[in-house]
Order: C-alpha cells, then sequence, then structure tokens
C-alpha cells in the first residue's frame, strides 16, 4: 500500500482566448510532416513519399518540380493552414477542436480545389482522396495544436 499517495497535479492549458503562435507554426509543421510521409492520409495509398505531392494532389503531371521543392511548397501551405485550423481550436475541448478541426479541413479543401481549377487545372483529379487527405490534415493539425499548447499547473 502507498501512503500519502497524491495523484499528479492537473496540467490545463494556458489562456484559451488566443491563439498561440509557436503551437499553431508547430501544428501546421508537424501535420504538414505526417502528410508528407503518408501523402494522401493513407498508409495504403498508391501515391508514396518520394513522388512530388503538395496536400495530396500529385504534381508531377503538370510540371517537373525537384521533389525538395514541393516539400518545401506542401509545408509552406501546411504552415497556412495550420494556422486557421489553429485559430478555429483555440476555444474548443480536446475532442471538439479534433472534429471541427477535420471539418475546417474539408473547408479548406474546397479552397483548395477553387484555386486549383483556376491557377492548375492539371492538378484536378482522384478529388476524393485529396478531400480526404484534407480532413486528416485538419484532425491532426487540431489535435497537435491542443497538444503543443503551454500548460500550466493546477493545485
Amino acid at each position: 500500500m502507498i501512503r500519502r499517495y497524491e495523484p499528479p497535479p492537473l496540467a490545463l492549458p494556458v489562456d484559451g482566448s488566443q491563439l498561440h503562435w509557436r503551437a499553431a507554426l508547430g501544428a501546421g509543421l508537424i501535420a504538414g510532416g505526417i502528410l508528407l510521409l503518408v501523402p494522401r492520409g493513407s498508409p495504403w495509398s498508391a501515391f508514396t513519399f518520394f513522388e512530388p505531392g503538395v496536400m495530396g494532389r500529385n504534381v508531377a503531371r503538370i510540371a517537373s518540380i525537384p521533389l525538395p521543392v514541393t516539400w518545401l511548397i506542401h509545408l509552406s501551405i501546411s504552415v497556412f493552414y495550420g494556422f486557421i485550423v489553429s485559430a478555429a481550436a483555440i476555444r474548443l475541448t480536446k475532442w471538439r477542436a479534433i472534429l471541427i478541426g477535420g471539418l475546417i479541413g474539408l473547408a479548406l479543401y474546397f479552397l483548395n480545389i477553387g484555386v486549383v481549377s483556376v491557377l492548375l487545372p492539371g492538378l484536378l483529379g482522384a478529388e476524393s482522396l485529396v478531400a480526404f487527405t484534407h480532413f486528416v490534415f485538419g484532425l491532426l493539425a487540431a489535435g497537435a495544436y491542443r497538444g503543443l499548447l503551454p500548460r500550466r499547473v493546477v493545485a
């Protein structure tokens, strides 16, 4: 029997009323990094890490962009999307933030398809997989943001 056992103090996120920039940046980079390793949000997809892809879209079909450049473009878009998802997850609990993050990811997909259809229509195709990638990105970014928030110990 353990005598005088005290459970560890609860650590809660600090001030959930404003966006924490470092946590949002980290959330975008974490979600983008995972989707670099698993480009279509699923490890069973035929699209691999070594194919030039940006947010689930295969850019090799329209341009011969070097792989490191596509990774940089992908991570830049991920950081931008990460800030949007993080801004939506500010005042939400962990599970609600993750759910809303997935829905924001789908909303970002519709923004993405609008921009791509106007500027780069050659990238269109496999839209259900691209939508799934955006959904997974939103889930990952929201979860990462909530996990990266600075914490304070509540006694």
